[in-house]
Parts: structure tokens; C-alpha cells; sequence
């Protein structure tokens, strides 16, 4: 896989068209995984003790903790206590003004997640509050308060831009230490969440997640499809 990666990098230097370069790319080296076949990537006794139990309970569980280590699916494996394991990403979070949904996206990655930093900058709606609460609560979280504002707009300086601020809040993160990146406004199914942690091999490996945006609109919810 890694000299047939390569190779296609190799080859699409040579082509100067970026659709057809995307496209074989796209042919070559991206691999589409079944949600119901990742269950084969788990050693079947973990995925056993896995299967027990549910996120409602985890999350419930997670809510009594305060200033310990959190619980998660990542108890039932002993190779997620190696922070250089692929099963013990970091979470890399990024807010601005997101304290409707907040909250509950990031209770719901706990049972997955054992780890993480949360970049915040420019909140005026109380999310800095939320944030500084829950990294009290699980101390494995870092808050981190970016001290420039953020100008998408003609920036004044290099650190108004936006990665820079990407940058200083990845730059928590150890070296050769894998990352995850979490949305807030997201609500996570942990348990598939960490199963899918089993599906890098190498170092090289990289995993992109499909998913489905709803929208709430007059009490009720709606499917989004993007034409």
C-alpha cells in the first residue's frame, strides 16, 4: 500500500489537471468501509466486552465523574493506554460560540475519546464557561484560549488568520501522536466512534467519517441534502 501510494503521488505530479488528479487519487488509494464491516477490524474478545455494554450508560456514568479519569470503551483494551496507539487519539476541538450544542457533543465522545484540546477564541455566548467546566470535570482535556482575534477577512497579521489558530491549538498535541477532529456541533455514537480507532494500521493511514446533517426546524427535523 505504501509504495502504491507513492507511486500514484509520483504519477500525479506529471498531470496538471486537479480533477483528474483527485480522481485517481480517489481510485487508487481511497478505501470505502462499510460501517457494518468494522466489527472485523476488533480482536474478538474485546469486541465482546465492547458489544456489552451502550453509550446512554457510559454517558450517565461519565456525568458523576468529577476531576478523575472518565470511563470509555477504551477500558476493555489494554493497548489504548499506549498514547502513541491509534485506539488513544487526541481529540483536536476547535469553538467559537457553539454553546447550544456544546455540552452534549462533547459528553458524547467521552466514551470513545480519552483525551483532547479544545481551542476557543472570540465567545460571547457562554461556551468559554462551558468549556472551562467540563475540562475541570475530566482534567484530560485542555482548554486552550487563543489570544488573537480571529479576521477572515482581511487579516491585520498572521495570527488573526485562521491556521494559525489552527496551528496553536494542534501544536498541544505531542509529536507523532494520532488526532481526531471533533465538530461541536456534532452528536457522536461513541461505540462506533472507537470501534473505527481499529481501522489504521500504519502511520500513514488516514480515516474520513461520512455522516448526516440535520436541520431542526418548527419542532421538526429534517434530513439535509447538499445539491
Amino acid at each position: 500500500m505504501l509504495f502504491q501510494s507513492y507511486f500514484v503521488k509520483i504519477i500525479c505530479l506529471f498531470i496538471p489537471f486537479r480533477k483528474i488528479r483527485h480522481k485517481i487519487k480517489k481510485t487508487f488509494l481511497l478505501k470505502n468501509i462499510q460501517r457494518d464491516k468494522i466489527d472485523s477490524y476488533l480482536p474478538k474478545k474485546t469486541l465482546a466486552q465492547i458489544n456489552k455494554y451502550n453509550n446512554e450508560d457510559l454517558i450517565k456514568l461519565n456525568k458523576a465523574i468529577i476531576g478523575e479519569e472518565h470511563k470509555g470503551y477504551f477500558n476493555y483494551d489494554e493497548k489504548s493506554k499506549d498514547p502513541k496507539s491509534p485506539l488513544n487519539p487526541w481529540a483536536f476541538i476547535r469553538v467559537k460560540n457553539e454553546a447550544i450544542t456544546l455540552k452534549a457533543s462533547l459528553e458524547s465522545i467521552l466514551p470513545a475519546i480519552q483525551r483532547g484540546v479544545i481551542g476557543y477564541n472570540d465567545c460571547t455566548d457562554g461556551s468559554e464557561e462551558i468549556i472551562l467546566e467540563f475540562c475541570k470535570q475530566y482534567p484530560s482535556f485542555i482548554p486552550i484560549k487563543y489570544p488573537y482575534e480571529i479576521q477572515i477577512q482581511n487579516p491585520k497579521s498572521e495570527e488573526n488568520k485562521l491556521y494559525s489558530y489552527y496551528n496553536y491549538v494542534a501544536s498541544f498535541i505531542p509529536k507523532d501522536e494520532w488526532l481526531i477532529k471533533i465538530d461541536v456541533d456534532h452528536y457522536y455514537d461513541a461505540k462506533k466512534l472507537y470501534k473505527s480507532f481499529y481501522i489504521p494500521r500504519k502511520n500513514y493511514h488516514v480515516i474520513s467519517y461520512s455522516r448526516i446533517d440535520f436541520i431542526f426546524n418548527e419542532e421538526k427535523f429534517y434530513v439535509y441534502q447538499n445539491k
